[in-house]
């Protein structure tokens, strides 16, 4: 499953990212847990909460990042 799937508010923990220096910066990494707040319309980002951080994510970024649902 990857991360533009998410609905709002679902929290998942990242399975696989591509490799991006500013994703690895903000601390997106395999492993690590985030909640989706939101998808932005007409193909906009999918913001994403991260520790205490909120972080807009590409669409084109989102789908190339697997995730797995938190259970």
């Amino acid at each position: 499953m990857n991360l533009y799937e998410m609905k709002k508010n679902t929290r998942c923990f990242i399975e696989g990212v591509p490799n991006n220096q500013l994703l690895s910066i903000f601390g997106i990494r395999p492993g690590c847990e985030i909640c989706v707040l939101t998808r932005q319309p007409f193909h906009g980002p999918i913001v994403v909460k991260h520790k205490h951080r909120n972080i807009a994510i590409d669409k084109h970024f989102a789908l190339n990042i697997d995730v797995r649902l938190v259970n």
